[in-house]
């Protein structure tokens, strides 16, 4: 996956993805800029790519993808 398949989402899938990765960086004290960010980012891209148009779903299938307790911030 690459950032670049941004570019095959509409406006809405845009915002759908890059709210949905904010939201999980924000909770999982994750910069969008990191590693951990831009692969949340992909994991996002590719499921709304594959059909799915729900924000919480969408938060959810990067949970289940990334293993959260290694990146939270012990003192955030």
């Amino acid at each position: 996956m690459s950032l670049v398949s941004l570019l095959y989402l509409d406006d809405h899938g845009i915002e759908l993805v890059t709210n949905a990765v904010k939201h999980w960086c924000r909770v999982h004290h994750v910069s969008m800029q990191s590693i951990q960010g831009q692969r949340a980012m992909g994991i996002a891209i590719d499921k709304v790519l594959a059909g799915e148009s729900s924000p919480a779903a969408l938060v959810e299938a990067i949970d289940s993808h990334m293993p959260v307790e290694t990146y939270k911030d012990p003192h955030g």
